[in-house]
């Protein structure tokens, strides 16, 4: 009981700004469920855990400022940077897109730039600087369409921020104020400042007319004005099954009358709208609130009875109730007793939020809005525009990546990527801590600490690069590839242009 007083008297913090009216479809709408069983079921081997293995990839430290391995390219000449050219490390945060690098400070560091929370800067494909823009937001979540033009940024307060490759902004979305996560907050009970924890994803489609954000196991489509295009829901992780804990009174239809009564409602109700209406009484009768009132914990006691009748759950669950319990079977054992067979079985039963199975990457494909979904059970379901599943790919372990060019498909773990054409394996590569991987229409690459590692979009590797210190900026100029650390520059002959 205590946990739910603090949570409805929580302060509201859900004052965000939204881009337009338009942008708030209708409080209550159903969201689909994806049907695991109508689409196209692609079983992929299995990827190893980050913990399940202590593998890494190894790459040789560099002797000198830069060296080439496993190819035959050629360094033509290295570089001292002056003071002025030298990139700031303050932009830790390092995406590629179609106009080249998309760079953000997430800690408000950068120089020069005056007082901010944070900022961006964009680096062209031929390593020209852009511009650079301070933000008066945070950065929580990012998502930048790999062959796209934008970022997508979510702060912590649960405002959507979109640019362009110009850092000019494109949108500004208060996802606290959209019905549906106003919903998910009331139903279970989720303070303001958790919000951000359930919102794990944010994606911009690849001509920045869409963009997408993710509530806990709910994804939402909408365009650039805030209209809702769709929604889907994933099932539940495998292997959950809903069930219910019933009340043991059976309530007549006069008594059920009586609690709609005494909560000031009508049929037809919902169990959001009784959910919410029981919250509102809770803060008006509680003793804890009502310290001069003597009848205030019989009304208490009166609140509870009724949703016990409404709700046909335990009065000593009311408080908690989230709207749906989960049960999994853990174990069975058949034993015998004087010849009588029977089965015991043991029982874990969570909330729904546990059951469920969270969106941890989501992204659009390129040269359609098609979307990629990934839960943390480790399947990616691939969506048509208009939000119908196609099929799903199950790899055992949630993707950091997904990148889908048009013609390749990248689902990258902490251990593995996976390049698949349509619903064909096209070839695994093992990348355990190999970085974050850059695509580009002609091929990708780890960028890694120190080295930047080189692949044919098919997955065929070419060569590595190392540098002596931490690798800074990497971008093409003509025929050239150029690298950057802090101090110093390399120009590379030899490697395959990326565009």
């Amino acid at each position: 009981m205590w946990g739910l007083l603090r949570n409805l008297l929580a302060p509201d913090k859900s004052k965000a700004l939204t881009t337009t009216e338009s942008s708030r479809s209708k409080a209550g709408s159903s969201t689909p469920v994806l049907d695991v069983d109508s689409l196209d079921y692609v079983p992929l081997p299995r990827a190893p855990l980050q913990w399940e293995t202590s593998q890494t990839i190894s790459i040789p430290e560099a002797v000198e400022d830069f060296e080439i391995h496993d190819a035959d390219w050629q360094i033509s000449s290295v570089e001292k940077l002056q003071k002025e050219e030298r990139p700031d490390p303050a932009f830790r945060q390092v995406y590629g897109s179609d106009a080249g690098l998309f760079m953000v400070d997430d800690l408000g560091k950068a120089t020069g730039l005056g007082p901010l929370k944070s900022s961006a800067m964009v680096y062209y494909r031929d390593g020209l600087q852009g511009p650079k823009a301070p933000f008066q937001h945070d950065v929580y979540r990012t998502g930048v369409h790999a062959l796209g033009r934008g970022v997508a940024i979510m702060s912590r307060d649960c405002v959507l921020y979109a640019y362009d490759d110009g850092l000019q902004p494109l949108l500004t979305v208060g996802l606290m104020d959209v019905p549906e996560v106003v919903g998910f907050r009331e139903k279970f009970g989720i303070p303001d400042d958790k919000v951000k924890n359930h919102l794990r994803c944010v994606a911009l489609s690849q001509g920045a007319t869409q963009y997408l954000f993710t509530a806990v196991d709910e994804a939402y489509c909408c365009d650039a004005s805030g209209k809702r295009l769709w929604s889907v829901k994933l099932p539940v992780k495998e292997g959950w099954s809903r069930v219910t804990t019933p009340s043991a009174a059976a309530n007549t239809s006069e008594e059920i009358q009586r609690a709609l009564a005494l909560m000031g409602l009508s049929l037809p109700i919902s169990p959001e709208g009784l959910k919410s209406r029981y919250r509102e009484l809770a803060k008006k009768w509680h003793p804890d609130l009502n310290p001069g009132d003597p009848q205030a914990g019989n009304k208490m006691r009166a609140l509870g009875t009724a949703m016990e009748a409404l709700t046909g759950i335990d009065v000593s669950q009311v408080a908690s109730y989230a709207g749906a319990t989960y049960a999994k079977e853990i174990s069975r054992h058949d034993i015998d007793v004087d010849g009588v067979r029977a089965s015991m079985t043991v029982s874990m039963v969570v909330g729904e939020l546990f059951a469920a199975d969270w969106i941890y990457a989501a992204s659009f494909a390129s040269g359609s809005d098609a979307v990629y979904l990934a839960g943390y059970s480790g399947k990616v379901f691939a969506l048509t525009p208009d939000g119908r599943g196609t099929c799903v790919y199950d790899i055992g372990s949630v993707p950091t990546q997904i990148v889908d060019t048009g013609d390749y498909l990248y689902l990258l773990t902490g251990t593995r990527l996976y390049i698949l054409r349509g619903n064909e394996l096209h070839a695994l590569i093992d990348v355990y801590g190999a970085g974050r991987l850059m695509v580009t229409n002609n091929g990708f690459g780890f960028i890694q600490n120190k080295s930047l590692r080189w692949y044919t979009e098919g997955g065929q590797y070419l060569g590595t690069i190392v540098a002596k210190d931490p690798v800074r900026l990497v971008y093409q100029r003509g025929n050239q590839t150029i690298i950057e650390t802090r101090q110093r520059r390399a120009i590379i002959e030899g490697v395959p242009s990326w565009w």
